[in-house]
């Protein structure tokens, strides 16, 4: 076994407490679950890790080829033409029945309680499920899409598999009860349709936007227009970033990483950026292509697991940006996102709400740090996280920000 097949039977043990073998083909005994045999007799239900149990990304009921299909199209969104094409064959795959046959790999869970009824029960409706899995990173965690056995889609689900992943459910079931009370003009938030535990983890689940063919990625104009909301949850407040509760925070967070070697650089930095007023606000904390769709009148967002207020406002354009430029490769992405974010931080949007050209580049610098401090406080490094080399990437480029800064703080006054 690899990590990768580690995980997915660690995985079993969360969702389904009865847990899981990996195994290959069985036989099909009818419309909803698979039937093998098993040494004590019980029947067992399969599911299909696709692409591969040593590559999984998403786990797919193999008996039921209209909840795999809505599986494989919900979670082939925002993502890119050659994933998208291979989720097409995928779902031609399985609506044709053949996809059982091409991919051999089993997840096998034998019977006992499970997640699917749990959910049935806090949701009083029999309920399907497709799990996302994704890449490997610190904050990996299992996204169930909550399906009617016809394949119509209930919601989502999330489940907490470690003590940071149930820190993240945590805080999204809290995000999201504030968020209900909340009045975004041009934003659509997930309603909370159900929270509580699963297996002694937090259990969270959130209904499901309506994404899809009508809506795509956001144009510059619309990304600042909801950073700009957003940041709006709580009253924006101007104030020095030495006289901020934020800047103590951050100091305090670096602090905590203890004897991690990029601290003192990180430390260092912070205390010799330029003391200039900057508005603070709230910020969602991932916003990514991936959390976002938008129309032109309308923006949809979820996955509010780090929503974190009194930061300085801009930081969401930045890592949007950031996320969208490393797709070219993370030297070349982060090389264009230090011009391309600095346009973003000035743009009359951002100036609205009090944004001065004088601290776009230390508010940049700030959420370097504050990226650094979080990637590094995740140990996404050690998960193989893209980002989360900080020392190869983010240090020099935080060293050229600095400058940057000073020099604009010297050319303000």
């Amino acid at each position: 076994m690899n990590g990768e097949t580690t995980y997915l039977t660690d995985l079993a043990e969360v969702l389904w407490p009865c847990g899981g073998l990996l195994g290959r083909g069985g036989e099909c005994t009818g419309p909803h679950e698979t039937r093998v045999p098993d040494p004590r007799g019980a029947s067992v239900r399969e599911y299909l890790p696709v692409p591969s149990a040593h590559n999984p990304r998403v786990i797919l009921p193999a008996a039921n080829r209209y909840a795999a299909v809505r599986g494989i199209s919900a979670f082939a969104q925002r993502h890119s033409f050659k994933e998208r094409f291979r989720a097409a064959l995928l779902s031609t795959a399985f609506a044709s029945g053949v996809a059982p046959l091409l991919l051999r790999d089993r997840l096998r869970v034998g019977s006992g309680p499970t997640i699917e009824q749990a959910l049935s029960e806090a949701l009083d409706r029999e309920i399907v499920i497709a799990i996302h899995v994704g890449p490997p990173r610190a904050n990996r965690k299992p996204v169930l899409l909550l399906l009617t056995p016809g394949g119509r889609t209930i919601g989502y689900a999330k489940v907490g598999v470690n003590p940071l992943t149930s820190r993240l459910v945590s805080a999204e079931t809290s995000a999201l009860r504030r968020l209900a009370d909340s009045r975004l003009r041009d934003i659509t938030v997930p309603r909370l349709l159900h929270s509580g535990d699963w297996n002694g983890r937090p259990l969270l689940v959130q209904e499901a936007l309506p994404v899809g063919d009508q809506t795509d990625r956001p144009t510059r104009r619309q990304l600042l227009r909801c950073v700009t909301q957003i940041s709006g949850l709580e009253p924006i407040r101007e104030r020095r970033i030495s006289a901020s509760a934020y800047r103590s925070v951050l100091a305090g967070r670096i602090t905590a990483l203890g004897n991690r070697a990029e601290a003192p650089a990180l430390r260092a930095t912070l205390a010799r950026l330029p003391d200039v007023r900057v508005p603070f606000g709230a910020w969602h904390g991932d916003l990514t292509r991936w959390n976002i769709a938008s129309t032109p009148r309308r923006a949809f967002v979820w996955d509010w697991e780090r929503l974190t207020m009194d930061v300085p406002v801009g930081f969401d354009a930045l890592h949007y940006e950031l996320n969208e430029s490393v797709q070219v490769g993370v030297h070349p992405g982060v090389h264009r996102w230090l011009d391309s974010g600095s346009r973003l931080l000035r743009d009359p949007l951002m100036s609205g709400v009090g944004l001065r050209p004088d601290s776009v580049s230390t508010v940049m610098a700030l959420y370097l740090i504050d990226l650094a401090t979080r990637y590094l406080q995740d140990r996404q490094a050690e998960a193989g996280g893209r980002l989360a080399a900080v020392d190869d990437w983010l240090l020099p480029a935080l060293a050229g920000l600095e400058e940057r800064a000073a020099h604009e703080a010297r050319h303000s006054c």
